[in-house]
């Protein structure tokens, strides 16, 4: 209670939070809000009407529930406020379209990603004015080449919305361009679209874009290149677009991914350079709150030549609440300075809050707040090299533990050897940032940056090497999966036993255990389940086929690309407990591409189906599976095979699929598009 007492603005995240929840997962009627928003001011109007001192105290609890209401209501209508901003209105329709690049171009394979904003759409009966965010990809072109932010283009194109979760414990991917203010996308080649003459106007975004693409430029201009110049881009100035899956599932796999995202951990790199530049300033009041505005203000242009990414901006406002808490002296209230920066941040966009990195961000910094006093006091020591170590150790540890249920839920996967990444990379990645400043700093005396920029490619390549020594080593990870019940109960289990240790009260080591052991009761009950049900799976996927036949916890796949399969279906695997996957082409099963499972005579269509002469009699099946791009003679096939229920997978084009719904609606036939509704999924 105390702690409540003590950061009031724990109590209004809080409120503003459920709101949030409220919105997203159980109404989104306007009238929600209304009821929360008078509910807020009648608990509030005692405190306005009655005088008496005594009375006032006696219904303060009306006051601090009304503020309650009137934050839960807040949150609500700022979510439906910010969701229905997202909403793309222009779907599904071929039109001409009036976009803006609010970001300069990533090239991609094929093509170049571009965040657009999307101005105005030209139909017969006049322009409509949209302003919606977009994604569109163009065909890679010499002139797609040359587009940068701020340009504006003349495009003909139809806006879809993104895949949602179209496999089972897939990625969203609709959901993650929402978070980010996106509602549609779409493509064009280069027939198709053409630049406009047009002066941008003056944009804060552009300038920091700019500002990034010219830092970085400053790494390839003395020689850094490869995966040296990817990880420094990204490591010092966010900039993320070089690097390679390879580098990334190292990074991820030995633990040190989060040096590769520039958040906390390279802002408060600068907090601490600038703080120790600043350090010869008197310790005036005047003077100390000058030297909280220089550090804000370095701060912020630190996140300015970043580009400023969400998760700098976080950060950034983060660390400024803390340097002018600091310059008030009110380092005890650093919670509550937190919080205050969580409200604000959500206060702008309530839909961060579903934002992995915002979750990652502000649970670390809290645990590390909470666990580091105390794992450091474990182990006393007054040599300083030792207090070093000994601290570097206590934050990765501290930082794991905050983080660990929301890795475990959204990646599955446990470093093992984060200790040692961390006493390696964090030192190495600090050494880098600082010579990568300096080296932006001499960048105009040739001499002394072409010695600093061989100096970093050293440090990059120690870092690199690092890394990947780590990701190789035996069982570098172990792999676990939580649900979100079992996350909540880990974060609230931990925390406990951390009490127990601070306070030696036996209860809260009893809560802590129990809340473990539910969690243990939950994944035995997951894995009974799976031991005793059987699954036939067609998954979605744009190429290829991709088919999983599951029983009792056995894994049997049937695909032309076991890799793609395993990418595809992996998080499904992992959150029910699944043996690792065994690929079958012949056996009790398969036969001639006949599936015998789930009692069901299963049918893998393939070209000997529809390519020879109709047959005297048809093959009988329950369920013909089309798939892997195929092109079947349509009325040919359905004179050789009947079945009982026909899935296409999402390989088959739009024509064929429609040919095939068409025959089948003829034929009164069972039909499944996976294109339309995910993957086909049969239960025991």
């Amino acid at each position: 209670m105390k702690f409540i007492y003590n950061n009031p603005f724990f109590r209004i995240l809080l409120a503003f939070i459920a709101g949030i929840i409220l919105y997203v997962f159980a109404a989104q009627t306007l009238w929600v809000a209304i009821t929360l928003i008078v509910c807020a001011l009648v608990l509030l109007l005692p405190s306005v009407i009655v005088k008496n001192p005594s009375h006032q105290f006696t219904l303060r609890w009306t006051f601090g529930l009304g503020v309650i209401f009137f934050f839960t209501g807040i949150g609500f209508v700022l979510s439906k406020w910010e969701s229905e901003q997202n909403t793309f209105s222009e779907l599904n329709k071929r039109a001409v379209f009036l976009i803006e690049l609010t970001d300069n171009p990533i090239q991609k394979a094929k093509s170049y990603k571009c965040k657009v904003q999307v101005l105005t759409c030209y139909t017969l009966r006049g322009p409509v004015s949209v302003n919606k965010n977009a994604l569109i990809y163009l065909q890679k072109s010499e002139n797609a080449a040359l587009l940068k932010h701020g340009n504006r283009l003349l495009i003909q194109t139809t806006f879809k919305e993104a895949p949602g979760k179209i496999n089972p414990e897939g990625f969203d991917y609709k959901h993650y361009l929402q978070l980010q203010g996106i509602g549609a996308m779409a493509y064009a080649d280069s027939l198709h679209w053409r630049k406009m003459a047009y002066t941008p106007q003056f944009s804060i975004m552009q300038m920091a874009s700019g500002a990034q693409k010219s830092l970085v430029d400053i790494y390839a201009r003395y020689g850094i290149s490869g995966n040296e110049y990817a990880v420094l881009s990204a490591l010092t100035l966010g900039y993320t677009d070089e690097l390679q899956p390879e580098i990334m599932a190292g990074y991820s796999a030995s633990g040190a991914m989060h040096i590769l995202s520039v958040s906390g951990l390279h802002v408060g790199i600068v907090y601490m350079v600038i703080s120790f530049l600043l350090s010869f300033i008197p310790k005036n009041r005047f003077l100390i709150i000058v030297k909280a505005v220089f550090i804000v203000i370095f701060l912020w242009l630190y996140a300015f030549t970043t580009g400023l990414s969400p998760s700098v901006i976080r950060s950034a406002a983060m660390f400024s609440f803390v340097a002018i808490g600091s310059a008030f002296n009110r380092k005890s209230q650093i919670f509550n300075t937190i919080f205050a920066s969580a409200f604000l941040i959500l206060l702008t966009n309530p839909l961060l809050l579903f934002n992995v990195g915002f979750q990652l961000s502000y649970t670390a910094v809290i645990s590390i707040i909470i666990f580091q006093p105390t794992f450091s006091a474990l182990l006393p020591t007054k040599n300083k090299p030792l207090k070093w170590v000994r601290d570097l150790f206590a934050v990765s540890i501290a930082a794991q533990i905050g983080t660990l249920p929301l890795t475990l839920y959204y990646f599955q996967q446990f470093p093992n050897y984060f200790l040692l990444t961390n006493l390696l990379a964090i030192p190495l990645s600090g050494l880098i940032i600082y010579v990568a400043m300096f080296l932006q700093a001499t960048a105009v005396i040739p001499f002394i940056a072409t010695i600093t920029a061989q100096i970093l490619k050293y440090l990059l390549f120690a870092l690199n090497y690092c890394i990947n020594f780590i990701y190789k080593l035996p069982n570098s990870v172990t792999i676990i999966s939580l649900d979100i019940i079992q996350s909540i109960l880990f974060i609230v289990g931990t925390s406990l036993i951390v009490s127990y240790v601070i306070r030696k009260k036996a209860n809260y080591l009893i809560a802590g255990l129990l809340s473990f052991l539910i969690i243990i009761i939950i994944a035995i009950t997951d894995i009974y389940k799976t031991k005793n049900s059987s699954q036939f799976i067609v998954y979605a996927a744009s190429k290829g086929y991709h088919i999983n036949c599951i029983e009792n916890g056995r894994n049997f796949v049937i695909s032309n690309n076991i890799t793609e399969t395993a990418k595809i279906a992996g998080v499904f695997w992992r959150k029910n407990y699944i043996d690792t996957p065994v690929q079958i082409n012949t056996g009790n099963w398969i036969s001639d591409n006949y599936i015998y499972f789930l009692k069901k005579r299963i049918t893998i269509c393939k070209p000997v189906h529809w390519q020879k002469t109709s047959r005297h009699t048809q093959l009988m099946t329950d369920i013909l599976v089309v798939g892997n791009k195929s092109k079947p003679k349509t009325k040919q096939l359905f004179n050789n095979i009947q079945p009982k229920l026909v899935v296409v997978d999402a390989s088959i084009s739009e024509w064929y699929t429609e040919n095939i719904r068409n025959e089948c609606i003829k034929r009164h036939i069972e039909f499944y598009s996976i294109a339309e509704k995910g993957a086909f999924i049969l239960k025991e």
